[in-house]
């Protein structure tokens, strides 16, 4: 892949920093070290998938890990460390002494070892946890412009002037924005499940005059969290699942706070909550998970006051990301919240991260350029079949590439041959915003692609159902709930969104598998993880390609949207929020869009074609980013529609 230089004035490196952040010592002992040990043990819903000691061990979540092992673990340095602290403390040597009775080396992670070093120094003391990490440090709107915009005091009207005869200190300001919404996210720290409620007030007028609005966000589980766009001002609040009226705790959203917590212990002290904490699970009224998972929130919740002041951004993630990369070993972290570098008295730092391809949008207009195997379609196989598992066996699958290449192209003209001997075509990647990062790709789709998938979705070839589309305010719970042939998000319909759709599988035919594999070009990912892997790490044979750490396909089903006339999806997040002990901490960093029909198109009986001369001419349809950053639009960034067009854009910094 090739890529137009960077800015000269662009000095770090995708914008990271590092951000130094303090941890309360006991929950962050225990979280981190059940994490590291999950890490090590390949711990994924109840299974250990790595061997250990000849055994294969199960345990049921995270939580239970760390009653399993690492208290065993934590209370062996707990006993030699009361003793060494006479002699001025455990060594290094000691604590690996420890862990590797426990582990094999192999698995003994350095940040592991450097967390429980840390333990023994500071737990007399009480001190914190301390490590850093890098986060990305959002730039200026000056830089996102290979030339400067400067404001005319005569006419104020921008005229645009070659960078070089910018005065060097000179910085425009942003251009304020008309949109005010934002993310906001709570927790339930209790016991039971609470249903969260949008609080309108009461109905000013009509029928309905005098009666409070009350409207269910969703459910939130004991230990868990969900999210919802909101605006300054809104008021949201906790109830019983029984009892709608009885409200637990209520909040008015500010952007500046707009995670809440609900915490029955939090007026206690911190000794007096340990005391509670313990008490409760010794009369049985929570479980050890839920002890885990609390002391998890204590975690993240610390780690985010220090993002919050470090980058002027709300930390809507969970810490710690995993930090294995795709190939499972480790690499220099270049993601935000990804790396844990843990530093104990003045020892060598070591920044292990997870890293997951991000095009780089350093100003806009920006352009890269990839090559891809997964040529046009041209024309139509005589037959399209679904595709099962022992067709991505990697001898049927090279196969099958051969026999399709008579229906492809470089080109997009429609030919039912292609004799030439090109094997590649590029794509073009544009950044359209900085901030957040948009990308578009033109003549993404072929034509006979594009009408493909919308026989597909007007019945006049498939079984692709469409219905009202839904929104969801839950978390994702897991990477299991996409097991399989991955499976709609559940949700509910609302007016915030008023199209139709349905949803379209990878295995749906030959034809669709290859625009899945030419997304996977354009995300630099190994196609490989947009399917599902094998279910146990023996049953890979000598020599054959290994599963990737995921187990999982990472990506859903293609969603397939129509909008008539008058309907949207309004201002809305495309992340989710994963369940606190969720390792994958599966997020949907980045989404593709993929434009079938656009401006000047007709759709006539289930087939598309340009014609702006039409009264039927498709109108609207764009794509807006209402929260972009730019120097002179208050409405954010819009990406027209133009069939064959994809736009990417990432949910993470």
């Amino acid at each position: 892949a090739s890529s137009d230089s960077a800015p000269a004035s662009a000095t770090k490196v995708n914008n990271l920093v590092e951000m130094e952040f303090i941890l309360p010592l006991e929950p962050s002992v225990r979280v981190l070290h059940s994490y590291y040990l999950s890490d090590a043990l390949g711990v994924d819903s109840g299974m250990v998938y790595e061997e250990l000691n000849s055994n294969r061990r199960r345990v049921a979540s995270l939580g239970d890990l760390g009653s399993y092992t690492s208290d065993a673990i934590l209370k062996e340095i707990d006993s030699l460390n009361d003793k060494a602290n006479n002699n001025g403390g455990m060594t290094l040597e000691q604590v690996q002494s420890i862990l590797q009775s426990h582990l094999p080396s192999t698995l003994i992670d350095r940040q592991h070892l450097c967390l429980l070093h840390q333990y023994t120094l500071n737990k007399s003391s009480g001190r914190s946890i301390r490590g850093t990490t890098k986060v990305y440090d959002r730039p200026h709107v000056s830089t996102f412009y290979r030339t400067k915009q400067h404001s005319s005091p005569k006419n104020n009207a921008l005229a645009t002037i070659p960078q070089q005869q910018v005065e060097p200190n000179y910085k425009i300001p942003p251009a304020s924005l008309t949109f005010t919404g934002y993310a906001a996210k709570f927790i339930n720290l209790s016991l039971t499940a609470l249903n969260l409620y949008w609080d309108g007030g009461r109905i000013p007028s009509g029928p309905r005059e005098g009666e409070m609005q009350k409207v269910l966000v969703g459910t939130i589980q004991s230990m868990e969290s969900i999210g919802t766009s909101s605006f300054p001002g809104h008021h949201f609040y906790l109830a019983p699942i029984y009892d709608k009226d009885h409200m637990l705790q209520r909040w008015t959203i500010t952007e500046d706070e707009p995670i809440l917590y609900y915490d029955p212990l939090e007026n206690l002290s911190t000794e007096d909550q340990r005391k509670e904490m313990e008490e409760l699970t010794r009369s049985g009224k929570w479980t050890e998970k839920q002890r885990f998972d609390r002391e998890a929130w204590m975690v993240d919740r610390s780690f985010g006051r220090d993002y919050l002041v470090k980058t002027g951004n709300v930390w809507l993630a969970n810490f710690p990301q995993p930090y294995l990369n795709i190939n499972g070993d480790d690499s220099n972290a270049d993601e935000e919240g990804g790396a844990l570098a843990l530093s104990a008295n003045g020892a060598e730092t070591v920044q292990d991260g997870h890293m997951v391809h991000m095009w780089p949008a350093d100003y806009i207009g920006q352009t890269h350029t990839l090559d891809t195997l997964n040529l046009y379609y041209t024309a139509l196989p005589g037959t399209l079949e679904r595709l099962t598992e022992s067709d991505y066996v990697p001898k049927i699958e090279e196969k099958r590439r051969l026999e399709m290449r008579q229906f492809q192209s470089t080109s997009l003209k429609e030919k039912k041959t292609d004799n030439s001997n090109a094997t590649t075509m590029s794509l073009t990647l544009k950044v359209a915003s900085v901030t957040p990062r948009v990308l578009e790709v033109k003549k993404f789709l072929s034509p006979v692609e594009v009408q493909h998938l919308i026989d597909l979705a007007s019945g006049a070839k498939g079984d692709v159902a469409m219905e009202r589309s839904t929104v969801s305010a839950s978390n994702v719970k897991s990477n299991s709930n996409n097991k399989g042939i991955s499976k709609k998000v559940r949700g509910t319909k609302a007016d915030a969104r008023s199209s139709t759709g349905g949803w379209i599988h990878r295995e749906q035919d030959v034809l669709v598998d290859t625009i899945f594999r030419r997304i996977a070009d354009l995300l630099n990912i190994d196609d490989q993880l947009m399917r599902d892997q094998v279910e146990d790490y023996s049953s890979v044979k000598e020599g054959e390609k290994e599963p990737l750490p995921t187990h999982d396909r990472i990506v859903e089903a293609m969603q397939l949207l129509r909008y008539g006339p008058g309907e949207e999806y309004s201002a809305h997040h495309d992340f989710t929020y994963p369940s606190i002990d969720n390792r994958y901490q599966p997020k949907r960093y980045v989404t593709v869009l993929l434009y079938l029909t656009g401006e000047g198109d007709v759709v006539e009986n289930g087939v598309r074609r340009s014609d702006s001369s039409s009264k039927n001419t498709l109108q609207g349809g764009e794509t807006t980013f209402p929260r972009a950053i730019t120097t002179d639009s208050h409405n954010g960034v819009k990406v027209d529609p133009q069939s064959g067009k994809a736009i990417l854009f990432y949910n993470v910094l």
